[in-house]
């Protein structure tokens, strides 16, 4: 985290005004500055952006290899680039972090297992700089490497995994019988001993995959979940208290990811795996924040999958991202905010609130002017 400095001094003039339409110039994320894997540490960075377009281990609808390339579109619309207070929870993240997009890791189509190869590579890079990975995707098979590279270039034995997503992919073959598939990678992550079973909460499963066998088999590894139509029905904060005390029941670090298909597909049909009943926006959001402020953010990593921009009503080839992706946009700055909350201890920042207190105030006497 950079010390002692607002986000005037970290990014120039640019924290306060665009240079440029947000039409013209190349779509980084937020057109933050483009640094190499290997510059992170001469460049002082303490959060970088991955992406891995990579949808070779999708099993239902092609298409989350755009992915990267729509979020980065769609955070281009929101403008100047790098200031954004937030007026909910009273904090900019671009005051407390250097922040660059690393671009893309390598994938080689038709050769999932390489792809995954780089990815991991890609992430382990980030880690070894001392930067925070957020990445991405990508169907899900990219967190297995993600997770997987991160952990490693740590030295974290022991990893706690927060999962928001429709399913729970924890199969022993995937969907489709490929042990590497999107459906597949919380089981390879437990298989290497990375996330004990103690450790992981899924948020948001609902529909008819997988089975019961496979959620007996979670039950017996001591796995825990709210499907969605609990989390409707649990005061949220709970839930994510929860989550939170079992991630970190003994572990060295935290994992959060999120799959877009956990959201209802009225707010994000940009997915390839699309199911009625799912979390609202603000819902999602607000487990976010709270999760994130909760967690060490020197030991935290996160990816957000799955973004299918061709199945999005409102996307024309990502030329300004649709209605998923700008979420996904949205979800990564919320990160970010928290990631400085928890950095300074708060779950809160300083909004600025109006000076009558909020509700009926039918018998209160307006206050005065100062």
């Amino acid at each position: 985290m950079t010390d002692e400095k607002s986000g005037r001094e970290i990014y120039g003039e640019s924290y306060d005004e665009a240079n440029e339409p947000i039409f013209a110039g190349i779509p980084s994320f937020l057109k933050l500055p483009q640094v190499d894997r290997d510059q992170l540490a001469d460049e002082d960075i303490d959060v970088a952006i991955l992406g891995a377009p990579l949808d070779t281990a999708t099993t239902i609808r092609p298409g989350t290899r755009y992915g990267p390339r729509a979020v980065r579109a769609a955070s281009t619309v929101p403008s100047p680039p790098y200031r954004h207070f937030n007026i909910e929870t009273g904090v900019d993240p671009f005051d407390s972090y250097n922040v660059v997009d690393t671009g893309d890791a390598t994938v080689s189509p038709g050769d999932t297992k390489r792809s995954q190869k780089n990815i991991e590579a890609a992430v382990a890079e980030i880690a070894e700089q001392g930067a925070t990975p957020i990445v991405i995707g990508g169907d899900h098979s990219i967190s297995y490497p993600d997770i997987k590279g991160w952990a490693e270039a740590n030295g974290y034995e022991d990893v706690g995994l927060i999962h928001f997503d429709c399913h729970a992919d924890t199969g022993d073959d995937g969907l489709c019988g490929f042990e590497y598939d999107h459906g597949a990678w919380v089981k390879r992550v437990y298989d290497d001993d990375l996330v004990a079973g103690e450790n992981y909460t899924l948020i948001g499963p609902r529909g008819f995959w997988p089975g019961p066998d496979t959620y007996e088999e979670m039950r017996d590894a001591g796995m825990k979940w709210y499907t969605a139509m609990e989390v409707a029905e649990f005061d949220l904060e709970e839930i994510v208290a929860d989550a939170v005390r079992r991630a970190t029941d003994g572990t060295d670090a935290v994992w959060v990811s999120f799959d877009v298909d956990v959201m209802e597909p009225a707010y994000c049909p940009g997915t390839g795996e699309p199911e009625p009943g799912g979390l609202i926006p603000r819902e999602a959001i607000k487990m976010v924040r709270d999760t994130v402020t909760s967690l060490d953010p020197d030991r935290f990593g996160f990816d957000v999958v799955e973004v299918a921009p061709q199945y999005d009503v409102s996307d024309t080839n990502s030329y300004n991202g649709g209605i998923t992706s700008g979420f996904a946009n949205r979800l990564i700055i919320e990160v970010m905010a928290s990631m400085a909350l928890a950095a300074e201890g708060k779950t809160v920042g300083d909004p600025i609130k109006p000076k009558e207190p909020l509700g009926p105030q039918t018998d209160a006497e307006a206050p005065a002017d100062d």
